[in-house]
């Protein structure tokens, strides 16, 4: 083809092209108007990355008053602190169960006003669902909800991540397991559900509503995961890196556990291995110890990380030398050799079979155990 000739302009169209050059120019050096914030800025969690076994326990409140009060007085006997999804209306309806959940150290994340879809509402819809229920519990409480939103129903999409980014809010709460107690889930069957779920930093979803036995399930379900070595925080906890506690009671003895030896108690047995605490911490001999039905706490620092510095007296041994047993028969070392049945252990000359063994095996071993003195 032939080159193209080459368009000459007219002066109309000079002063044009001229025009729309200093507007261009103009606009690359005017100031740029502030961008939407992009839904990449808002976290979306369903679970959070941690080897801890801690777990979050969250309760939606945005249909009737339900079984709130009962959920409140659990927590405060247990010692764990719970993460609320809260509706404005919900909040409106009952002050003092809002007020309560906030003396009492629960989390409170706004859930909207009304539990409206948010992908079939507008950006000012949006906007006024987040702004009333933050400003009513704001004036309530002192509280602050921003930056963490529950999805009504758990709808959410791109443009709803904008408005969330635009108004404040960078979490967007989900769950890692409905309980489906609000679908008319059992007690049994609502606990196994959380139980096959658990594991590190997974995020429970419950409802505080009377159609629900969540409520009813709550204790046993703290208990049972308990017994398996976990320990439970809010969502911001999570998010602000302080998800590993560092105090709790224990009402059933009256005594406290903290920090190192806390960690130790949940990590490796809990109350299936060590028992309630039956004394506080106190010095003996140079070392700070604290004692548990089974065991005895010794801080040792320098044993970190493989055991958070803790290290367990030789209780079997004292109580039996207390007693008198050392020189009986069943404490004098044998001469033996392992087999299918047994382990035989030559530092102390003794053996463990069977399902004494297997006990032993999957319970904590040598480190938690000790080896066996008759």
């Amino acid at each position: 083809m032939a080159p193209r000739q080459r368009t000459q302009l007219g002066p109309f169209w000079r002063v044009i092209a001229a025009c729309a050059i200093a507007l261009v120019t103009l606009g690359a050096l005017a100031p740029r108007a502030a961008m939407p914030a992009a839904a990449a800025t808002v976290q979306t969690v369903q679970k959070f990355a941690t080897t801890q076994p801690v777990m979050a326990l969250t309760f939606d409140a945005g249909s009737d008053r339900g079984y709130a009060a009962q959920i409140l007085d659990i927590a405060k006997a247990k010692g764990v602190k719970l993460t609320f999804g809260m509706t404005g209306t919900w909040a409106a309806a009952n002050p003092d169960l809002v007020q309560r959940m906030v003396r009492e150290g629960h989390q409170l994340i706004n859930h909207s006003w009304d539990h409206p879809d948010f992908t079939t509402i507008s950006s000012a819809e949006r906007a006024s669902q987040l702004d009333r229920t933050a400003d009513l519990i704001r004036q309530q409480t002192g509280a602050e909800v921003m930056p963490y939103f529950r999805p009504p129903f758990g709808a959410y999409n791109t443009s709803v991540l904008n408005d969330l980014a635009t108004n404040g809010y960078t979490v967007n709460v989900m769950w890692t397991v409905d309980t489906l107690g609000w679908q008319g889930a059992t007690v049994p069957q609502i606990t196994q559900r959380v139980l096959d779920a658990a594991a590190p930093g997974a995020i429970v979803l419950m409802h505080v509503g009377a159609a629900s036995q969540d409520a009813n399930a709550l204790g046993g379900i703290i208990d049972q995961l308990r017994a398996r070595g976990y320990s439970f925080a809010t969502v911001k906890d999570f998010i602000e890196g302080r998800a590993s506690p560092e105090y709790r009671y224990f009402p059933e003895t009256g005594f406290w556990v903290a920090h190192g030896f806390l960690r130790y108690w949940e990590q490796f047995g809990g109350l299936a291995a060590f028992g309630y605490p039956i004394s506080e911490e106190f010095v003996a001999n140079g070392v700070t110890v604290q004692y548990f039905e089974r065991a005895r706490f010794e801080w040792h620092p320098g044993a970190w990380p493989a055991r958070f510095d803790v290290l367990l007296g030789r209780l079997g041994v004292e109580s039996a030398q207390h007693d008198g047993l050392l020189a009986t028969a069943p404490f004098q070392p044998l001469s033996a050799q392992s087999d299918a049945s047994c382990t035989f252990f030559p530092p102390t000359g003794h053996r463990l079979c069977f399902g004494f063994r297997g006990y032993w095996q999957t319970h904590g071993g040598l480190e938690i155990l000790g080896y066996p003195i008759s």
